[in-house]
C-alpha cells in the first residue's frame, strides 16, 4: 500500500467518524465530502448512506475508487450505534405505502396498480432521469446559496398556492413530508435548473439557427370536436356564412355541456410549430391570418381553427428556455441509451425497450 492511499484511507476514516459523532445529515455530509475529495484528488471518493427505519439513524459508507480500477469500501460504526445484525432489518409496517383511515395500501398493491405505466415511455424515462441526474450531481456537484434557496422556496410556495405557514404545513402533512424533505425537494428543482443551464451553455444560439422555423408561433382560436363528421359540418357552415366562427364555438361548447362532456381546452391558444401535430402545424402555418383551416386531426379528436396572427421566431427568453429544455432532454436521452439499467420490479424487458 503506497503512502498516498494510506493517507486517503486515514483522511476518509476521520471524515466518517466525524459525520457519525456530530450527527451530520446527508446533505451536509455531501457538502463536506467535497473538501475530502479536493485533499485527495488521485482517488475518486463517493458517499453512500442508509437511513435506518429502526431508529432514524444514518449509516455512511465511503467508496474509494483507485486508479487501477479497484474499489475500497469503508464505514464506521460507533459502540452505541444500531447493532450490525439489525441493519437492514425490516419492520412489518415498512411494506405499507400509505394508510388512509383504516385502509392500508401495501407497496406490492401500488406496484400492481402502476403496472400500466410500463407502456408509458415518458414515465419510465423520468424515473431513469432521476438516477442519471443524481449521478451527474455526484460527479460535479452544484452549490446553492442561501439566497437562491430562499428565492426557490418562495417560488415553490407561490406555484403551489401555499401562501401561509398553515397552508405549507397542511401540504407537507398530506404528503407525509418533513420540512427537511421539502427543502430537499426545492433544492433538487433548483439544482436541475442549474444543470440544464450548464448542459445547454453555448449551444442555444446554434440550435436556434438550425431550427429557426420550429419556433414560429401561431395565435389561434379553436373549436374542438370528438368526431370528424361534426368538425367538417361546422367548418362548412362557417365558410358558407351560415354561422360565425365564435357563435359556432359557443354552440359546440353548449352542446358538449348538454352531453355532460367537459371542455378541456380554452378557445384561444398560442402554438409553436414544433408543438403542433404535423397535420395541424402544416395547416396553420401555411395559412394567412383570418383564414379558418380545414379540420385537422389531433390527439383526442379534430380541431377547426381560425388563424389570428403568425409571429416569426425570435430568440427571446421563452424561446431560450424552450431550447434549453430540448437540449437537456437530448442530453438525458443520450445517457439513457448508454446506461446499464436494472429494474427490480415491473416488466424489465418493456422498460428497457422504452428507455
Amino acid at each position: 500500500m503506497n503512502s498516498t492511499l494510506q493517507q486517503t484511507i486515514s483522511d476518509t476514516l476521520e471524515y466518517l467518524m466525524t459525520m457519525i459523532r456530530e450527527g451530520i445529515r446527508p446533505q451536509e455530509a455531501k457538502a463536506r465530502l467535497r473538501l475530502l475529495q479536493q485533499q485527495n484528488p488521485d482517488t475518486g471518493i463517493n458517499l453512500v448512506w442508509e437511513q435506518e427505519a429502526y431508529d432514524g439513524s444514518v449509516h455512511y459508507d465511503a467508496l474509494l475508487r483507485l486508479p487501477e480500477g479497484a474499489t475500497v469500501s469503508m464505514s464506521f460504526c460507533p459502540d452505541r450505534a444500531l447493532p450490525w445484525p439489525l441493519r437492514g432489518a425490516h419492520r412489518w409496517s415498512e411494506s405499507e405505502l400509505v394508510r388512509v383511515n383504516n385502509s392500508v395500501l401495501r407497496v406490492e398493491q401500488a406496484i400492481a396498480c402502476l403496472d400500466f405505466l410500463w407502456d408509458e415511455a415518458p414515465v419510465v424515462n423520468r424515473l431513469l432521469n432521476v438516477c442519471l441526474i443524481q449521478e451527474e450531481f455526484d460527479r460535479d456537484p452544484i452549490e446553492l446559496t442561501d439566497a437562491e434557496m430562499q428565492t426557490g422556496m418562495d417560488s415553490f410556495r407561490r406555484a403551489h398556492k401555499l401562501f401561509t405557514a398553515e397552508d405549507t404545513y397542511l401540504w407537507m402533512q398530506q404528503r407525509g413530508m418533513t420540512h427537511e424533505q421539502l427543502e430537499r425537494l426545492v433544492a433538487d428543482n433548483l439544482a436541475v435548473a442549474r444543470l440544464r443551464d450548464r448542459v445547454s451553455e453555448g449551444r442555444v444560439e446554434s440550435y436556434f439557427e438550425g431550427h429557426h422555423a420550429d419556433f414560429d408561433t401561431a395565435h389561434i382560436a379553436r373549436i374542438e370536436f370528438a368526431d370528424e363528421e361534426s368538425a367538417r359540418r361546422t367548418h362548412q357552415q362557417i365558410l358558407a356564412g351560415e354561422v360565425d366562427f365564435y357563435q359556432a364555438a359557443q354552440n359546440n361548447f353548449l352542446a358538449a355541456a348538454e352531453r355532460s362532456e367537459k371542455a378541456e381546452r380554452s378557445l384561444f391558444a398560442s402554438i409553436r410549430r414544433n408543438e403542433a401535430s404535423e397535420e395541424l402545424g402544416a395547416a396553420i402555418f401555411d395559412s394567412a391570418p383570418g383564414e379558418v383551416i380545414e379540420p385537422a386531426r389531433v390527439a383526442d379528436g379534430y380541431t377547426v381553427a381560425r388563424v389570428l396572427a403568425l409571429t416569426p421566431a425570435q430568440l427571446d427568453e421563452p424561446t431560450q428556455a424552450a431550447i434549453k429544455e430540448i437540449i437537456f432532454d437530448e442530453w438525458l436521452a443520450e445517457r439513457r441509451r448508454a446506461a446499464t439499467i436494472e429494474w427490480n420490479w415491473g416488466n424489465s424487458e418493456r422498460a428497457s425497450q422504452a428507455a
